[in-house]
């Protein structure tokens, strides 16, 4: 069985983000927000975010 998870980001740095990820032993995250390309927090912005996750965490 696979469970799935929501996770915010606002109010979050993006040491606390990906160590939350890697502690929790997530395998793949799946964006489905509209605006994916806000600046609101940059790392979290498409594409930087998939490269983040894939070199930093080697999630998915």
């Amino acid at each position: 069985m696979r469970k799935i998870f929501t996770i915010g980001f606002t109010k979050t740095t993006a040491e606390e983000f990906f160590t939350c990820l890697e502690r929790s032993q997530v395998k793949r995250v799946v964006d489905v927000r509209f605006n994916n390309t806000s600046q609101l927090l940059a790392f979290s912005k498409y594409p930087d975010i998939e490269y983040f996750l894939r070199n930093l965490s080697n999630i998915d």
